[in-house]
């Protein structure tokens, strides 16, 4: 039996939504996180190599450059998620999300957001942001790295999570959809 009549993969749900196939193109926001800045750690998480993901060099270009470059390297789609994939994507400002995230949405062929982030970078006022768009119809989806659930790996990856604070977390999806 093939798997796809088991389990329901994220792409054919966007296909099938869609009517075609729909990619994510990452994006380079610039962000930082708390974890390599100094705000609770330095040097980042063991496990985080955003050079294997993000080409560094995208930062210093616009969001709309960055969605264009990346759809050109792209012939399988033509809907495309804005993905926010590099460090914390929810670590700045709510007006600097805001903007960044518009600009994004703003470009043709975008269906939504997908925004990588740590599960204890997220305020409420980010994510009554991501409501926003959700609410305009827009796709988000919230990826959250959390590479383990036991206190005693986080503490050897050097994540600097606290555990008991995001075990409180799962409760936005009653909130957020």
């Amino acid at each position: 039996m093939q798997l796809q009549k088991l389990v329901n993969m994220f792409g054919g749900d966007l296909t099938r939504r869609y009517g075609q196939k729909v990619h994510k193109l990452t994006l380079h926001g610039g962000f930082s996180c708390p974890n390599r800045d100094g705000t609770i750690g330095r040097g980042g998480c063991t496990f985080c190599n955003v050079a294997s993901f993000a080409d560094e060099a995208q930062q210093h270009r616009s969001i709309a450059e960055q969605l264009a470059h990346q759809a050109n390297l792209v012939n399988r789609a033509k809907r495309y998620l804005a993905y926010f994939q590099a460090y914390t994507s929810t670590f700045a400002e709510v007006q600097v999300l805001r903007s960044m995230y518009q600009q994004a949405v703003s470009q043709a062929n975008i269906v939504g957001l997908c925004v990588g982030t740590r599960p204890d970078c997220v305020p409420d006022a980010v994510l009554d942001l991501l409501c926003e768009y959700k609410d305009q119809g827009y796709e988000v989806w919230l990826e959250l790295g959390l590479q383990t659930a036991h206190d005693k790996h986080c503490i050897a990856s050097t994540a600097a999570m606290i555990l008991p604070v995001i075990s409180v977390q799962p409760s936005w999806h009653v909130s957020a959809g």
